[in-house]
């Protein structure tokens, strides 16, 4: 059952009409009875992206990616620590830092 938009000429009134299969369309403004009226586009659902369906369908969907990358090489923090240089090894660390 299709909901049809339609827009007098006559007045510019702009009104819908639910329209059945084997029934006649509308012939006349609701709101000022001219004839002449003119369909327009209607308004359409739009669905959403595969992504956004994955997602609804598994409320795990970030969990799941977090613990993925969490098992990647570059997430493992000491590898980053063990490139740093220790205090011993530096030339000359300067005056400590007073917080």
């Amino acid at each position: 059952m299709p909901l049809f938009t339609y827009r007098c000429e006559a007045c510019g009134a702009i009104f819908e009409a639910l329209v059945r299969s084997g029934r006649a369309e509308p012939t006349a403004c609701q709101t000022c009875h001219a004839t002449a009226i003119r369909r327009q586009p209607s308004a359409f659902a739009v669905t959403h992206s595969e992504v956004d369906a994955l997602r609804s369908l598994d409320p795990m969907y970030k969990r799941m990616v977090e613990d993925q990358m969490a098992r990647t090489p570059d997430a493992e923090p000491m590898r980053h620590l063990n490139k740093l240089t220790p205090f011993s090894a530096a030339p000359d660390p300067g005056p400590p830092i007073d917080f």
